[in-house]
């Protein structure tokens, strides 16, 4: 991949969208890996204070092939994947930026694995995210890098935090499950206005949340019964003994 669902833009921020990309191609492609046909997909599980994600590259054909000769340059596979770890801390902080400040977020692990199948390369790679501001207080705005070539995205929500609006996101479905929520869909466009006033567009995923109000806890509608019940239950009682 809230308040009034508004979206916060800075001039600093507006550059990020082709910052990232542009730092992702010029990495994939010194590793020999930045390929149009090149499939992602990538799995965010939000939490108050912190935020873990996945994404998972898929490479086939010729593609696989550059990867494996990639490997074989590397003189080891574990040597490759140092280098993959050290590439994804290096952009890591322009995947997800919280509240248009870069500092609101920072990246305590990242972790890669290699996996080739019958001639097929998937690389896994985890982020792990500390948020410095707790996003089941207040309201917060998460940018989620997207990309074209993004075919799933997934994005998880607890049920203590609440999904004011999502865009750049697109096909989505949205499934409740005890205890959060879950956002599947396809990396889209979003636009805003800019500063200027022009409307623009960019490869990202926003969601805007907010501490969930009570009236929507699971519990609420059952504590409310019951409230009702013990003050008929009083009234009952009260007007019995006069």
């Amino acid at each position: 991949m809230p308040k009034t669902p508004t979206i916060r833009i800075t001039p600093m921020t507006r550059l990020f969208p082709v910052l990232t990309l542009a730092t992702i191609v010029i990495i994939l492609t010194s590793s020999g890996t930045a390929l149009a046909d090149v499939m992602y997909t990538d799995h965010i599980d939000i939490g108050a204070n912190s935020i873990a994600v996945q994404i998972t590259e898929t490479y086939t054909g010729s593609d696989a092939a550059i990867i494996e000769r990639n490997i074989a340059k590397a003189n080891d596979r574990s040597a490759y994947i140092r280098d993959a770890e050290n590439n994804i801390l290096a952009w890591s902080s322009s995947y997800i930026i919280i509240d248009d400040d870069p500092l609101q977020i920072e990246t305590v692990h990242a972790n890669v694995t290699v996996i080739n199948v019958s001639g097929t390369f998937l690389i896994n790679s985890t982020i792990k995210y500390a948020v410095t501001t707790p996003l089941d207080s207040g309201s917060h705005s998460i940018w989620i890098q997207g990309h074209p070539g993004i075919v799933e995205r997934t994005i998880i929500i607890p049920d203590g935090i609440h999904i004011d609006s999502i865009v750049g996101i697109k096909n989505s479905e949205t499934v409740e499950e005890a205890g959060y929520t879950i956002i599947t869909g396809v990396s889209a466009t979003r636009k805003f206005l800019s500063g200027g006033g022009n409307l623009t567009f960019e490869y990202a995923t926003v969601v805007e949340v907010c501490k969930r109000p009570l009236y929507t806890q699971s519990w609420f509608m059952p504590l409310l019964v019951a409230a009702e019940i013990a003050l008929c239950g009083l009234w009952l009682v009260r007007r019995k003994r006069q």
